[in-house]
């Protein structure tokens, strides 16, 4: 997949222009890379666009076990703007690169339950 159709796929899902869209993305996907394992960061980051690869090294593949909340507090520090409102953006990103990226299906088995509700 590609970026632009990554983005309007996600602008699309969350009812976001495409500046908050791509910020949103590239926030998420820095706070998915905390959250992974080295390997796992490696094979998601091979099937992303370009952009997003970048952004997955960004992020310390540390695994840093927390939960929903605080990746979403995280993505929203990173953006500026309240946890409340970044939940539903969050939500679109994960949703769309479980759709269109095969290695998000291993990365949300690892990820605790009350990760579901991000990803739907």
């Amino acid at each position: 997949m590609d970026y632009a159709e990554l983005l309007q796929q996600v602008q699309v899902a969350g009812a976001l222009d495409r500046a908050t869209a791509e910020q949103v993305s590239l926030a998420t996907v820095v706070t998915l890379a905390e959250r992974m394992s080295h390997d796992e960061l490696v094979r998601l980051g091979a099937r992303l666009p370009n952009q997003l690869q970048l952004a997955v090294r960004a992020g310390s593949p540390s695994c840093q076990p927390f939960g929903a909340d605080e990746f979403v507090r995280r993505v929203a520090q990173r953006v500026g703007e309240m946890p409340q409102t970044v939940w539903t953006h969050v939500r679109a990103v994960l949703g769309t690169l479980e759709r269109e990226v095969a290695e998000m299906e291993a990365v949300r088995v690892r990820l605790p339950r009350e990760f579901d509700a991000l990803m739907a």
